[in-house]
């Protein structure tokens, strides 16, 4: 070999190493990027070369498209399960368990032992003005808890607009770096970083849809949903969805009054015909149209209970069909075909409010003319049965059988701490998957100890190229002084 040819190898050989220790310092200084792909300089022989020097042939990002598919699908899953955990924890809070002082079962309690007590001594007004506060808590623990689950739904409303707009932001963003990657890789630029972001972009909105992504051979990406709607292929398509600021109990797709999601301005159900199942996403929609109002429906059920129990028909003589009872719809009689919401408006009959200057009403019965034996606590007695007494609910949502009243609320409280059990057991297992999940991923990125490694080699194999070069210039410089 000439040396000329080796210091053409050398030199060579010290451009790759340099482009080596460039590239594994970058891996280094991105080792906690999660969204960074470790880079891998290909060596090949120079073929331009008939000396046969070494050239860099490209710089590769690693990554692996399976588990990349499946850190987005347990991130979709751990998204849903915290929200599904968030509310379960915030009803079990707004209905409150059966010993928990303030919980609507606590509050029936309350009226239950007004009740015993005035019908004890039924002459003193200090016991029949106590039964008047009681059912009053009652009541407004029922509203409380029916206003409670109005702000969750509203706030799923506003969690859904959120999330499609942060999708639209998301596709755009990928549409524009697949074109930004198209074109560097026809100039033979670096697009690596590019797909940094882009697998970025891609793991962000991943926590609203599980998403499957094809790469093409222009290094362009098409994104689907796991079931298999596109996203992306080519062109985004456009996300689109009206928030409504209150969403209230009557309110729901099919009477139009919440707003449904629609792609390229086709109206689609999530879940359903969208095939957007398994996020954040179809989580605020089952939130807000199925979850809720089926608890909305469990609330009302009971408010329903207490007015027909306490009402026409009941112990109270004096009320005919058709009369308020101690309870009432937002101060008038219920109708059976109200009953949606009925919990946020259930009131006190005001001839039994606490402001009400006749407590003997509750002795005498609500439409009494007058008052009648001081000492008569039969009505009182039968008012109290009538939250002990097992009879079959008026309302769907409370199932068949027989329940009493107070058997009704603790069974709401006991189903509302279980579904908060469960939920929170389901957002721990989807943590500890995508944690492990995550950590599969990690195993194939960047290990610093590797890396530190490959480069005392680079720093070797450095020190030898620059050898060389020194051997030859000696050589070189020897035979100029001849």
């Amino acid at each position: 070999m000439s040396l000329s040819g080796a210091l053409s190898n050398a030199l060579s050989g010290l451009f790759a190493n340099a482009r080596g220790t460039s590239v594994l310092s970058a891996n280094i200084a991105n080792a906690l990027n999660e969204g960074y792909g470790r880079r891998e300089v290909v060596l090949t022989t120079d073929v331009n070369q008939s000396s046969g020097g070494v050239r860099v042939a490209q710089v590769t990002r690693q990554s692996d498209p399976i588990l990349a598919y499946q850190k987005r699908l347990a991130a979709a899953d751990f998204s849903a399960s915290s929200a599904f955990a968030a509310f379960d924890a915030k009803f079990e809070q707004l209905v409150g368990s059966v010993d928990t002082l303030g919980s609507i079962a606590d509050k029936l309690t309350r009226m239950e032992t007004a009740l015993l007590s005035a019908a004890s001594d039924p002459s003193s007004e200090t016991r029949l003005k106590t039964v008047s506060f009681a059912a009053e808590g009652f009541v407004s623990a029922l509203r409380e808890a029916s206003d409670g689950l109005t702000t969750q739904r509203s706030r799923a409303d506003q969690q859904i607009a959120t999330a499609v707009r942060t999708l639209n932001s998301g596709l755009s963003q990928l549409e524009g770096l697949n074109k930004q990657i198209m074109t560097a890789k026809h100039l033979g630029q670096d697009s690596l970083g590019l797909m940094d972001q882009r697998d970025t972009v891609l793991d962000q909105l991943s926590e609203f849809v599980p998403l499957h992504v094809v790469e093409r051979d222009s290094g362009v990406i098409a994104v689907f949903t796991a079931q298999g709607r596109t996203l992306l292929d080519e062109r985004a398509v456009e996300l689109s969805f009206d928030a409504t600021p209150m969403v209230l109990p009557h309110m729901n797709t099919s009477n139009g009054l919440v707003s449904r999601l629609q792609i390229n301005g086709q109206a689609v159900d999530v879940p359903g015909s969208a095939m957007m199942n398994g996020g954040a996403l179809a989580a605020q929609f089952a939130l807000r149209d199925t979850i809720v109002p089926e608890a909305q429906a469990r609330l009302d059920g009971v408010a329903r209970e207490a007015i027909h129990r306490f009402g026409s028909g009941g112990p109270d003589t004096t009320l005919g069909p058709g009369d308020a009872g101690v309870f009432t719809d937002n101060g008038l009689a219920f109708v059976p075909t109200n009953e949606i919401g009925l919990a946020g408006r259930i009131t006190l009959n005001n001839a039994l409010s606490s402001s009400n200057s006749e407590p003997w009403r509750w002795r005498d019965g609500i439409n009494a003319t007058a008052q009648g034996d001081a000492g008569n606590a039969t009505l009182l007695s039968a008012l109290r049965t009538q939250i002990t007494r097992p009879i079959a609910a008026g309302s769907a949502a409370l199932g068949s059988g027989d329940q009493s009243l107070i058997g009704y609320v603790q069974n709401l409280s006991s189903d509302a701490a279980a579904n908060r059990v469960r939920s929170f057991d389901a957002r721990n297992y989807a943590s500890a998957h995508l944690d492990s999940v995550r950590q599969s991923v990690a195993s194939d990125g960047v290990n610093t100890d590797q890396e530190l490694q490959k480069l005392i080699e680079l720093e070797k194999s450095y020190a030898a190229n620059a050898r060389v070069v020194q051997v030859v210039d000696d050589m070189l410089s020897e035979l100029l002084r001849i």
